[in-house]
């Protein structure tokens, strides 16, 4: 149950968006959302020490912006808003380029069957061009949503993990505060070890959320900015490639074109 309450999404890294659980968002404060929690916490005075509430603070500002960047990015490789912010889960990639090659079909096939016995150019280079443009694309962002990856582990597993440790720091805070409470009120060495062993408990937990922030989150925002540059040079080879696929005809220039017609014998 607290695995699924530290992994609730309930605040969206941009106004007007869907968070998604697990994803993108922040996650609840264990101090915030609940009502009879904050009645209960109401006359407690304790808070997280200093450079942990330092470092929670700047992972909370990258998780936003981390948010917004990739919002952002898939926006670039799929246009239609719901299947750029499913891509997270499934590929799905704009459907023009196999709409259009249906209509082409389609198009083509009551034209020949109609009553007028004209006979038209084919169109199925235009419709094998479409077909590889949407096959280009797709192949695309699979590649970019793979170079992407170690931006999308901290947005989708590494901040997550972050956030659990961090409920984990609180409540052995809150274990710490009322063994120290009982053992004011009982003053006996059964209640003086049980703070004793909430304190070891508190410190372990502070410990493993400060390793884990600094060795999981920032020593790998360089690899996070990596791959960011790695999708930018991408995009570059991959307009290249689909304009490759387009089958370029030179036209005749403007004077040759004038001195053809001029040679014409008129009939």
């Amino acid at each position: 149950m607290a695995a699924k309450e530290s992994t609730k999404s309930t605040k969206s890294s941009e106004d007007g968006a869907a968070p998604q659980a697990g994803f993108y968002g922040l996650a609840d404060h264990p101090n915030h959302g609940i009502i009879s929690s904050i009645l209960k916490r109401k006359n407690r005075k304790f808070k997280m020490a200093d450079d942990v509430r330092k470092m929670c603070k700047q992972v909370e500002a990258y998780k936003t912006c981390a948010d917004r960047l990739h919002q952002a990015l898939m926006t670039m490789l799929v246009e239609f808003p719901e299947y750029a912010r499913d891509l997270v889960f499934v590929v799905k990639t704009d459907p023009n380029y196999r709409y259009a090659a249906l209509y082409l079909r389609t198009f083509e096939s009551i034209l020949n069957k109609g009553r007028d016995r004209t006979t038209y150019e084919s169109l199925e280079p235009v419709m094998k061009t479409l077909q590889s443009l949407d096959l280009e694309h797709e192949r695309r962002v699979r590649k970019q949503l793979d170079n992407l990856k170690p931006l999308m582990k901290f947005i989708g597993e590494d901040y997550w993990e972050y956030a659990r440790l961090r409920k984990v720091y609180w409540e052995a805070m809150e274990s710490y505060d009322d063994a120290l409470t009982q053992q004011h009120k009982e003053r006996t060495d059964l209640a003086e070890q049980a703070t004793a062993n909430a304190q070891t408990w508190r410190n372990d937990c502070r410990q493993k959320l400060m390793d884990f922030i600094k060795t999981c989150i920032f020593d790998r925002q360089g690899k996070h900015a990596e791959c960011v540059l790695k999708f930018r040079d991408e995009a570059v080879f991959y307009h290249r490639s689909m304009s490759e696929l387009i089958p370029f005809t030179e036209k005749p220039e403007k004077g040759e074109s004038k001195s053809a017609e001029r040679g014409k014998t008129p009939k």
